[in-house]
Formats: structure tokens, C-alpha cells, sequence
């Protein structure tokens, strides 16, 4: 593996301090690559300890969900406030999931903290308080999503504090949340960020749909509101599933990894095309569960696995050199800044799963400098079809 794309990928990888002052105190977490915010805090925790500095956050306490995203910070929050409460972390992203733990590590807090690998309509129980940071990236359906689901979750004087920023989208939230709570309130405006409450839930409402369906040429195909492309095939996707295709003889008897699998489209064309094994990973809960769906059930003999992790991390045993093909569909975004050394891990991790031998392919944004990534590779073949403008599509063999 080349010099910098192993440097990449040790980078993606690693944990590293994070600092959040609120008031005289400094509360210390770890962050890594992949968790929102990273290097830093998410700047809606600033305006969250901006408005508690001014007394606008309401009296919190009691049974507390967080839902923010954030590296488990605000029960570290709690503590330095005082609050006499218990909290439930409710993560769905495989980084921030391994942030958290790291930061929650040899720490002896007053309140007891859970942290549970769950969707907010999964979480279980009933809550006097939610803190909430909207996915703003994952589009309104799965906004809408959350907000019903934390509705639910509520006990009847519970309430949502809710922290997004205009640009992300926080008045059509805030609309939004009226017609699930009788009580919406803006406690701050600061910078663009709200901070709003939700009280009393409406109780004719009905939550929306979590799931979707849309068409592949493999047939229906299920989704998660929020997962990549869980509403339509992504173009790129297709591409490479046009590929695929185009060889499925080559697909038998092989040990298939569908790395960053989103709903899982790659590894049902695997699955269905005679595979011996499909694994797919993601970072992304929604996107596991989409593809625990599509998948199906094996044939005789065949071994199909769904993993949620960060790229490879805590699957040394199962993934590394395990694999004859690697196909991929890399993310090159963070919420929504590209992130170029993301490309670099992706690349990375997919040598490291590969047995000698064995060959990646890869469809990408034209953009992204992919072949300066993979020329290190023993072979490295250019296949973009001379017709398309937005991707390419890269092979390489280690």
C-alpha cells in the first residue's frame, strides 16, 4: 500500500482529544474522523452552551435522550451542570459510536449513561427530555422521521430541545415540529443556530414511514429514510451495478465485499449472482438495516454477513485479506464538505481486505484523484465508458 494511503487511512482511523468549554469548565471527549464536527466541536454544542451560560435552557432532568450526535459530550455536560439524571445515547453512526466509547472510557460519573447502536424509532422507553440535532444531510424524510419517532418517546411533560442552524434547514424544522407539538418556542438565535423547545404532543399524528421502495434492475429495492440513495438508485451505483452485471460469471464461487454498502445494492447483485460469500460494511445504521433487508436469504452453501463498523475497524479478524473482490462506491463527503482524505481510506481499506491477488473496483466522482490512489496497485485499469461525464470506473488488482 502506498506511503500516503496508508498515512490516510491511519488518520481515518485515529482518536484525538476534543475540548469543549462550557462556562470556567472544560470538558474533555475524543472525536475522530467521520463523527460530525471533526476536528472540532460541532459548533451547535457553542450555541447550546451559550444559551445554558444565559439561563435559556429549560430545567432539565430525570430519564435524558440524547439523540445529537455528538461523542457523548453532553453527559459530560450534564455532570459539570449538575443535573441529577440518567442518560440513553442513541448512536447510529460506527464512528461516533467508537468516539463515544473512548470518551465515556475509566470516567466514573454521578448519572448512569447508556449507549445503545440505535435509529430514534428503535430506541425503547419513555424520556422526560431529548436533545436532538436534526441530520440535516440525510434530507427532510428522515427529519420527519425523528421527529415523530421522539414524539413518541416523550412522557406527558416531556420535552425536545431541538439545535439546528437556518442554513441546515432549522425554520422548516421548526414548522414541521408544530404539527407534532402544540408548543414550539425559539429560546435563542444566535449566529444563524436555534435553539428551540417542543412541548405536548399532538396525539392524532401518525409518525411517517421509515421505509422506502424504489426500482433497481435487480427489482424492487427497500430503503431507510436517511441511508445514501435510499429513495432512487444513485447513478454511480448504477454504473457500477451495470458492470457487475456485464461479468456476473465472474461473481461465482468468490468471496465478495461490498465496502460502504448503502441499502445494498452491490451486495444483492453478488448475492443473487452466485457468490460463495457477500459481507457489507457501512458506518451507517440506516444503511445496515436497508441492506439486511435486500439481501435476503442465502442459497445453500453461500454466506452473506451484514457488518455496521467504521470502514474495517474492530473487523481485523473477519475482513482482512479475506476477500477476492472488493466493490465499492466510496462517500467523499462530511455532512456536506468534501473530504478528500475520506477517498484515500476508502482506498486503503479496500487493500487491506483484498488476499494478494485479489481486484477492487471502484466508481467515483471525476473529481476525486483516484487513479493517483490506486496506480500503486499491481494492475490498474481505467474502465469509464467513453459516453459518461460525471464518474469513472477504476479496477485494480493488489
Amino acid at each position: 500500500m502506498k506511503g500516503d494511503a496508508a498515512q490516510a487511512y491511519r488518520e481515518h482511523r485515529a482518536l484525538s482529544e476534543l475540548t469543549w468549554r462550557f462556562g470556567e469548565t472544560l470538558l474533555v471527549g475524543r472525536s475522530k474522523q467521520g463523527v460530525r464536527g471533526f476536528p472540532d466541536v460541532d459548533p451547535a454544542l457553542e450555541a447550546f452552551a451559550r444559551a445554558a451560560a444565559r439561563g435559556r435552557l429549560p430545567g432539565l432532568s430525570g430519564r435524558l435522550l440524547d439523540v445529537s450526535a455528538t461523542p457523548a459530550l453532553l453527559p459530560l455536560w450534564g455532570e459539570a451542570a449538575g443535573l441529577s439524571a440518567s442518560w440513553t445515547l442513541a448512536i447510529s453512526s460506527a464512528a461516533t459510536l467508537r468516539a463515544a466509547q473512548a470518551t465515556l472510557a475509566g470516567r466514573s460519573l454521578a448519572a448512569s449513561v447508556e449507549v445503545v447502536v440505535a435509529l430514534p424509532w428503535e430506541v425503547a422507553g419513555l424520556f422526560d427530555g431529548v436533545l436532538w440535532r436534526p441530520p440535516a444531510d440525510r434530507g427532510r424524510s428522515r427529519g420527519l422521521a425523528e421527529l415523530g419517532a421522539l414524539s413518541a418517546l416523550l412522557t406527558p411533560t416531556g420535552v425536545v430541545v431541538l439545535l439546528q442552524h437556518k442554513d441546515e434547514g432549522a425554520e422548516r424544522m421548526l414548522r414541521d415540529a408544530a404539527e407534532y407539538f402544540r408548543e414550539v418556542e425559539v429560546i435563542e438565535r444566535h449566529q444563524g443556530w436555534r435553539l428551540a423547545t417542543l412541548r405536548g404532543v399532538r396525539t392524532a399524528v401518525v409518525a411517517p414511514s421509515v421505509s422506502t421502495e424504489f426500482e433497481t434492475p435487480l427489482g424492487r429495492h427497500s430503503g431507510v429514510v436517511g441511508a445514501f440513495a435510499a429513495e432512487k438508485l444513485d447513478a454511480g451505483t448504477a454504473l457500477l451495478l451495470a458492470f457487475m452485471l456485464s461479468e456476473q460469471g465472474g461473481l461465482a464461487g468468490a468471496r465478495v465485499l461490498d465496502l460502504g454498502c448503502g441499502t445494498g445494492v452491490l451486495a444483492r447483485a453478488a448475492r443473487i449472482h452466485g457468490a460463495a460469500e457477500v459481507t457489507a460494511v457501512d458506518d451507517d445504521l440506516a444503511a445496515v438495516r436497508a441492506t439486511a433487508l435486500n439481501l435476503g436469504a442465502p442459497a445453500a452453501g453461500q454466506r452473506l454477513a451484514v457488518l455496521h463498523a467504521d470502514l474495517l475497524d474492530g473487523l481485523a479478524g473477519e475482513v482482512v485479506g479475506a476477500f477476492d473482490q472488493v466493490w465499492c462506491n466510496p462517500p467523499f463527503h462530511g455532512g456536506r464538505a468534501v473530504v478528500h482524505p475520506l477517498s484515500a481510506a476508502f482506498g486503503a481499506a479496500a487493500w487491506s481486505a483484498l488476499r494478494p491477488g485479489g481486484v477492487a473496483t471502484f466508481v467515483v466522482n471525476k473529481a476525486l484523484p483516484y487513479d493517483q490512489l490506486l496506480r500503486h496497485w499491481r494492475t490498474f485499469e481505467d474502465l469509464t465508458p467513453p459516453a459518461e461525464r460525471r464518474y469513472r470506473l477504476l479496477r485494480a488488482r493488489r
